[in-house]
This record gives C-alpha cells, structure tokens and sequence, in this order.
C-alpha cells in the first residue's frame, strides 16, 4: 500500500495496518516539514486527549530524534497515569522537574532526556 502521502481521518488511521502506520511515521513524517501528515497526527492528539482525559499541561506527537515519533504528554504530578501506547504509537510521560514561569518549564520525558519546554500551546505538533 502506498498511504505515505495521504491524510487520514482518526478511523482511517486505526483501520491501517501496523506495518503501514510504521512505514507512515519512519518514511513519510519528517521532524523537519511538520506540516506532512499534519491532519494525520492532529487527529491521533485530539483523540488521544478525548480518550485518555489525562490532565496534562501540554500534549502533542513530535519525533523524539533519529525520527521516532511519539505521543507525548507533560504532567506536574508523577502520580499521572499514561498509557503505554495509543493506537500503535509510544506515549511518552514528561514530568516536570523546574517551572520557570507560567510558560516555560524543565520537562524530564522518559524518552529523549531533559528538555526546557514552552508551555504556551497546550497541543505540539512537530
């Protein structure tokens, strides 16, 4: 299947294989054009925040390096529960670690070390 240069509805999206969602965010979704798969990755955020109900500060799917892609959400209280996974992509937890201000933030993720973070937008898409 070539659905590299598609968008997808959120349904659409659950209804592609895991070897196809792979292909999409290894071959397709580029960290430096976050624009490809835009209303792809949107929809997969959007639903991920309706689903879980999670109280974060920001949420959002970006490429944590070497071009792996993950959900991800920032949270104040360790104690948040988040999900492993949602449909087939790695949610990766940041807790943070420093406040800066109200929009700035030193985020310890599970993947990809420490990173300071503009708190500003609730949802990144990257």
């Amino acid at each position: 299947m070539d659905h590299k240069t598609e968008e997808f509805s959120f349904t659409e999206w659950q209804e592609l294989s895991y070897f196809d969602k792979r292909e999409i965010w290894s071959h397709y979704w580029n960290p430096y054009k976050p624009e490809i798969g835009l209303k792809t990755k949107k929809e997969i955020v959007d639903n991920f925040i309706k689903s879980t109900g999670i109280k974060a500060l920001q949420f959002g799917l970006k490429s944590f390096g070497w071009g792996v892609y993950l959900i991800f959400v920032v949270v104040e209280d360790s104690k948040i529960r988040v999900p492993k996974q949602f449909v087939d992509i790695t949610v990766n937890k940041g807790i943070v670690k420093n406040k800066f201000d109200n929009n700035f933030a030193e985020v310890k993720f599970n993947y990809g070390g420490t990173s300071k973070v503009d708190l500003r937008q609730r949802i990144v898409i990257g």
